[in-house]
């Protein structure tokens, strides 16, 4: 792919930023799994009214809870792969601060 007068190979990065940053990737699908559960449970004693991001919430009123969760989770875990295959140089960084947002989450899941 050209972007920018640049050819960036997708794939190539991709598998790359899963060799080297493997643990980084483990802790995302652990938060990301976390973060599920959390807030499964937050929107079974609270609702999904109570949700804060929009488009979890409408995900989950018009599929249902698990569904529409678990959707958005997907989503946010094609995110992370778009965005690392998109810079090698900055892979690291976006799973940094996508664990750290699941991190957010999870806490204030549970309060």
């Amino acid at each position: 792919m050209r972007i920018l007068d640049s050819d960036i190979n997708l794939k190539e990065n991709l598998k790359e930023s899963f060799h080297r940053h493997i643990a980084l990737w483990v802790i995302l699908f652990a938060t990301v799994s976390f973060d599920f559960i959390t807030t499964l449970s937050f929107m079974y004693d609270v609702g999904i009214y109570r949700e804060k991001n929009y488009i979890i919430r409408w995900l989950a009123s018009s599929l249902g809870i698990v569904p529409g969760v678990f959707i958005g989770k997907v989503l946010q875990i094609i995110a992370a792969m778009a965005l690392s295959a998109l810079s090698l140089k900055y892979s690291r960084a976006i799973l940094l601060l996508i664990i750290l947002l699941n991190l957010l989450a999870v806490f204030i899941n549970l309060l």
